[in-house]
């Protein structure tokens, strides 16, 4: 979904930058990029997205898992079959299953949320740790695997600040957020 005014301004007013920023270099370029957002800023925002990840023409930054696995860069290869077994082992299923493939970017982020708030919601310490086990899974046998080579696409062919920064903040978090699950995971199994 392409950046539209109200979402880029409900990011400015709730994101927390400056925490970011101080960590991060993503950040700092986010944080920049937010500070100075005007309406021509959005419709260009617009129009890089459409460039790197919808098209018309070769997409510079294809957003889908299996383009990045697979040899011929093709899209709904095994591994959109692994994710969306994934999706359905938890009850859930693409609303578009069959026509768009289950491994795009957002949808798998997504499903890492869903998961999130499974385990936030959890009270039972076992059921607590299958979910983190879930999480490390995904991480590992997906997320590492491919997400490294789409953020380098997207930092090597744009000059957007906001698609710039964001995947600079990606790579990083997905390593941040694999350390902090195994450091959950063996605590609760300490318990």
């Amino acid at each position: 979904m392409p950046p539209n005014n109200k979402v880029l301004e409900e990011i400015r007013n709730s994101a927390n930058f400056h925490g970011l920023e101080e960590v991060h270099e993503g950040g700092k370029i986010l944080q920049h990029f937010f500070g100075q957002l005007t309406n021509e800023q959005i419709n260009k925002e617009k129009e890089e997205y459409q460039r790197l990840f919808i098209g018309p023409g070769p997409l510079a930054a294809p957003p889908w898992e299996s383009y990045y696995r697979s040899k011929e860069k093709l899209l709904f290869e095994e591994w959109t079959y692994q994710i969306r077994e994934q999706y359905h082992q938890f009850g859930l299923q693409f609303i578009k299953e069959n026509k768009e493939p289950d491994d795009h970017l957002l949808l798998e982020l997504e499903f890492m949320i869903f998961l999130a708030d499974k385990s936030m919601q959890e009270v039972r310490p076992e059921r607590i740790l299958e979910l983190i086990v879930s999480q490390v899974n995904f991480i590992e046998k997906h997320l590492t695997i491919w997400i490294p080579f789409f953020c380098a696409k997207v930092i090597e062919n744009t000059k957007s600040k906001l698609y710039l920064g964001a995947a600079m903040l990606l790579e990083d978090f997905l390593s941040f957020d694999l350390k902090s699950l195994l450091e959950l995971g063996e605590a609760l199994t300490d318990v």
